[in-house]
């Protein structure tokens, strides 16, 4: 059994990679279109395997994975399973969600003061729902997921509860 959840990466991750996506399909549809077409075949080779590689990468989505009575964190690409890892979840009980926020910036250097206030504020944050499980007494916990959209919290919640003894 399985569910899949939502992207893989997070929002600077996409955006990056959709950026990188497009600057190599560009080199390669510009090397395809060149005059001069058999001098580099070894770099279009390159390029195209790339590209192809970039793009399956934007269409991973991450999800859960029962097997064997085991609970595992997969990665999927278009429904078929890519890489799983197993949650050890024979010694904890509880099933619970913390919620939290997510935040990227980029880090710049702080030596000229006179540039500071120009530079670019890009932070980009959002909120998180942190799947743990936890023993009995709560001391100690394990991470399972991180999802970004409460209805898929709900979802795999709802997924882990109904194929494992946990309970939430």
């Amino acid at each position: 059994m399985k569910i899949i959840l939502e992207r893989n990466l997070d929002f600077k991750q996409f955006q990056n990679l959709v950026a990188l996506t497009f600057v190599t399909a560009m080199m390669f549809l510009g090397m395809i279109c060149s005059v001069d077409f058999h001098s580099y075949y070894h770099i279009e080779i390159v390029l195209f395997f790339l590209t192809i590689i970039f793009i399956s990468i934007l269409f991973t989505k991450k999800g859960l994975l029962i097997e064997n009575q085991k609970l595992y964190n997969a990665v999927f690409l278009f429904g078929f399973n890519l890489r799983k890892n197993l949650i050890e979840i024979s010694d904890f009980q509880h099933l619970f969600v913390t919620q939290g926020k997510l935040s990227t910036n980029y880090a710049y250097s702080y030596d000229i003061k006179e540039l500071h206030n120009w530079e670019p504020d890009l932070n980009y944050s959002v909120r998180c729902f942190n799947l743990l499980v936890a023993d009995e007494n709560k001391t100690h916990t394990k991470k399972i997921l991180t999802l970004t959209k409460s209805e898929k919290a709900k979802l795999a919640i709802d997924f882990i509860t109904k194929n494992t003894n946990l309970n939430y």
